[in-house]
């Protein structure tokens, strides 16, 4: 283990000499095996035969195909047994299954009639149940069939259902890995082009097996009886299903290969992956060790929120048995959600969408404080990331460089792009309709963004931060690379000197030799010459062999022209009176903390009285009762368009008791992250309870909440309107339909709690009647006000009606269109030279203000004709007695008449 640096003497390295590094680590307390390396025999030389390509005679031979088996054997087993896990919560809910079938369109209360009647009934069994999970869980999609006839004859095979990667795929992945790594690393076989190929081999006949088995067991359940049929199956044979496992078991495979030949020095994957973490350098160091904490950290909390969910709806079971397709999704929705991103929701068929996020849901849900620790959880992981990373860069100073840092985002960006696509998307379809739920596609930015910030804080701040707090070293020396064993060096590039080769590899490969013969050049007492271990045989590079497993070598210790740094012993410090300039000092640092303390008191003081959501609300309703209706109307949006708003003016509350009175504020709730206020008023003697919901709205004066009343104590009123009404009164204030919601004759009015005189606004041939309304708790009221005809009203529609008879007698047709009279002829060419005249002008009977309509006695109209005789025009006339009802309007303060159809008398 590295010694803590100390402040005094930081370490220094030269910057563009990276072989200077590192020094070999001593080597003569531990034994030297007596064969390190079991070398393959070498094949004796073939006769001379055609050619044999030898990536492919490396990929037939016995050992690669067992590597490749291994990895799909063990990668599927371990998928199954996790989908297996996964089945348990869809057994209980086999009970549920009817229920479920009956809600699908075309098929309700299908499972009934079918039980009830004696009719057959199947429903999945256990490996379908099992090969569905599996399914989801590798991120396939799952296309859903189902069918009924006899009673309801229906189809359908448009739904399609899409879940993240589950643990099922995760376990995919790491069995391939598991099984690649344990035969490769035993039968030396290569990374490249063997390994690469045969992932590409597994992935394959992984997504072959899988799409077979998801074809052979689809999940389906139906019935049948006489003519009756239903059925509904769910199949996961898709090319995505193909897909994902491919790529799944593909990655698991290749990461199996790698390890197999960078760290062979494992007992199994696991540890091999956490010995190449330790040991590679740079932006991969970082990336691997930022993935690697924050996972674990979310990883924690998405369990604890997962149980802590199921535990407040009362099914604990539930949640834990949802784990397997559940997780990795939550853990990774949870980090986009505490690092400032967010999740989003999109519905396709209805063209919205919506992504919530940290600051959206402030205020509006009611566990969002635990979001905000967990972006408490998450500054501090980062921190810490970056003082590991800012350690690693004293003791490795070569890519401690600022021309590095984009590296790292780079890398964390391209990791969010994958995660997005395949671990936190969710995806449902119908028809033409799409619901998903996903991390945003712009949070790869975020994250690069907080990537960018740890490279920043280690090149920066980090190593002041290490230096000045030599008691937390142990704390931070984890993130210093690990030295690579030589013999995995000289493994590695036996086994492909020109590929493979990471810069840190072959960094740390040279660095051994050129400190050594530093080293051997510096006398005795300076430091003791290291043992070189010497390998016990020399490895060809064509048939290379892994080396047995040992022990992590002890960490390279940082090379420095001063001697290494320990960790600073305390000095004795002579105790001396305090300077002037201290005591200005602590006396400015005490003026300063009483004022943070103040400012404190006096910030929770106006936050909880005069910038609190109680004040809103009292200066509300306070404003309501004075009758400031302007200001009430700031202070809460009534949410209504500019033309209703009329009546929410000061000039209706000049009314003598038209506002309410005794406004107070009885208590003050918070619950969903919403905050209501109840509050209470008297009007007209009785006592009204309201309540005004608030919410959190920006800032004021930016520091205090801005509290918004969502819910304004705007009614509305219904009022019934008589088609010759233009206008209204309201407590003599005029509004027409312009200013209210017209539906027909009712016109929707808005206005505060109060009273009102509401009535029709008199006019040269209306009189309105007034009628008081109250507001109540209700929002809506009907309110319907009556009008009497003046005498104008009749002179002039008797008026109007003679005219319109006048207009009509000017016809010279047998019966003049639209018109209450006429001539019924059978042959046009017999009858010519019509001419028309009112004989009897009929009179008003009645007038119909509510529907605008009107009745007439009888009247009489005369009409002068010539019809033929032979050759002769005779002159002929007649009469015909009519009815004249029609309806009226009364606009501009003119009377205009429409006769109506039916109203014709002949």
């Amino acid at each position: 283990m590295p010694d803590a640096p100390a402040a005094s003497a930081a370490p220094v390295a030269l910057q563009n000499q990276p072989t200077q590094q590192f020094q070999t680590a001593p080597a003569a307390p531990q034994e030297q095996p007596t064969q390190q390396f079991p070398t393959a025999a070498p094949a004796a030389p073939a006769p001379q035969q055609t050619a044999t390509n030898p990536t492919v005679a490396a990929l037939t031979k016995t050992e690669s195909i067992a590597t490749m088996g291994a990895g799909l054997g063990i990668g599927l087993a371990a998928a199954l047994v996790l989908a297996l896990l996964g089945s348990i919560a869809f057994f209980f809910a086999g009970d549920n299954l009817e229920g479920t079938l009956s809600d699908i369109p075309g098929m309700s209360s299908v499972s009934n009639m079918l039980t009830d009647s004696g009719g057959d009934y199947n429903t999945p069994n256990i490996l379908q149940i099992v090969i569905t999970v599996l399914v989801m869980g590798i991120s396939g999609s799952l296309n859903m069939t189902t069918g009924a006839s006899g009673f309801s004859d229906y189809s359908d095979n448009g739904t399609h259902l899409c879940l993240p990667v589950g643990l099922p795929g995760i376990a995919l992945m790491l069995g391939a890995a598991f099984g690649i790594y344990m035969l490769a690393r035993k039968h030396a076989v290569h990374f490249k082009w063997t390994g690469v190929i045969g992932s590409g081999i597994v992935g394959l006949l992984s997504g072959l097996v899988i799409v077979v088995l998801a074809a052979a067991l689809p999940l389906s359940a139906g019935g049948s009886y006489g003519p009756f049929s239903a059925s509904v199956s769910l199949s996961g044979a898709s090319f995505r299903t193909f897909f994902m496992a491919f790529v799944l078991a593909g990655l698991g495979a290749l990461a199996g290969y790698a390890l197999a030949q960078y760290a062979p020095d494992s007992g199994n994957v696991f540890t091999a992956g956490w010995r190449w973490a330790h040991r590679v350098r740079g932006f991969v160091r970082t990336f691997v060790e930022a993935v690697a904490m924050y996972g674990a950290l979310f990883l924690v909390l998405g369990l604890i929120a997962l149980i802590a969910v199921a535990a407040s709806a009362g099914n604990v079971l539930a949640g834990v048995l949802l784990i397997p397709l559940l997780l990795p999704a939550l853990p990774f929705i949870l980090h986009s959600m505490a690092s400032l991103g967010g999740i989003s929701a999109a519905f396709s068929g209805s063209g919205s969408g919506i992504t919530f996020t940290l600051f959206k849901l402030t205020g509006h849900f009611q566990y969002a404080w635990a979001l905000w620790l967990c972006f408490v959880l998450f500054v501090v992981a980062t921190l810490y990331i970056a003082l590991r990373a800012s350690a690693r860069n004293m003791y490795d100073q070569y890519y401690a460089k600022w021309e590095n840092t984009w590296k790292a985002p780079v890398a964390m960006m391209a990791f969010w792009l994958v995660v997005e696509f395949a671990f936190t998307s969710f995806a449902a379809y119908y028809d033409s309709y799409k619901v998903s739920l996903t991390v945003p596609l712009w949070y790869c930015f975020v994250a690069g963004i907080w990537m960018f910030a740890i490279e920043a804080l280690a090149l920066s701040f980090g190593p002041t931060v290490i230096t000045s707090l030599p008691g937390l070293w142990r704390m931070f020396v984890g993130g210093t690379v690990q030295q690579t064993p030589q013999n995995v060096v000289d493994y590695v590039k036996a086994c492909d000197p020109q590929f493979g080769m990471p810069k840190a590899v072959r960094t740390a490969t040279a660095v051994p030799t050129v400190q050594m013969q530093q080293t051997m050049a510096q006398p005795a007492s300076a430091q003791p010459a290291p043992t070189q271990p010497a390998p016990t045989q020399t490895v060809a590079p064509t048939a290379p062999v892994a080396p047995t497993a040992s022990a992590p070598q002890p960490i390279a210790a940082p090379a420095s022209p001063a001697p290494a740094p320990v960790a600073p012993a305390e000095p004795a410090v002579e105790q001396k009176p305090l300077s002037p300039k201290a005591k200005k000092t602590i006396m400015i640092g005490g003026i300063v903390a009483i004022a943070i303390i103040a400012l404190g008191i006096i910030y929770g003081v106006l936050s909880s009285t005069v910038f609190s959501a109680k004040s809103v609300a009292e200066s509300y309703v306070s404003a309501l009762a004075g009758g400031d209706y302007d200001k009430a109307s700031s202070i809460a949006d009534p949410q209504i368009g500019k033309d209703q708003r009329k009546l929410l003016s000061n000039s209706v509350a000049k009314v003598d008791s038209a506002t309410i009175s005794n406004p107070h504020v009885d208590s003050v709730k918070t619950s969903n992250g919403t905050t209501t206020v109840a509050v209470s008023y008297t009007l007209d003697g009785t006592t009204i309870n309201e309540t005004l919901s608030l919410n959190k709205s920006g800032t004021r004066f930016l520091i205090f909440p801005n509290w918004q009343i969502t819910t304004p104590l705007v009614k509305s009123v219904n009022v019934t309107v008589p088609d010759c009404a233009e206008a209204l009164t309201v407590n003599k204030v005029a509004v027409t339909a312009k200013n209210a919601e017209k539906n027909g004759n009712v016109w929707r009015l808005r206005l505060y709690p109060g009273m009102y005189s509401i009535a029709a606004k008199s006019t040269d041939y209306i009189s309105g009647e007034s009628t008081t309304f109250r507001t109540g708790k209700q929002n809506e009221s009907t309110v319907e006000v009556t009008v009497k005809a003046t005498s104008k009203l009749e002179s002039d529609l008797e008026g109007a009606l003679n005219a319109k008879l006048d207009k009509c007698a000017e016809s010279t047709k047998a019966s003049p269109a639209s018109c209450p009279f006429g001539y019924n002829i059978y042959d046009d060419d017999e009858y010519r030279n019509f001419a028309w005249s009112i004989s009897k002008y009929p009179e008003i009977n009645d007038i119909d203000l509510e529907n605008g309509s009107f009745t007439t006695k009888s009247g009489k109209a005369k009409l002068t004709y010539e019809w033929q005789i032979g050759d002769e025009w005779k002159p002929s006339d007649t009469s015909d007695t009519f009815h004249a009802n029609g309806s009226f309007a009364i606009k501009d303060g003119k009377v205009t008449i429409t006769f109506d159809d039916d109203g014709y008398y002949y």
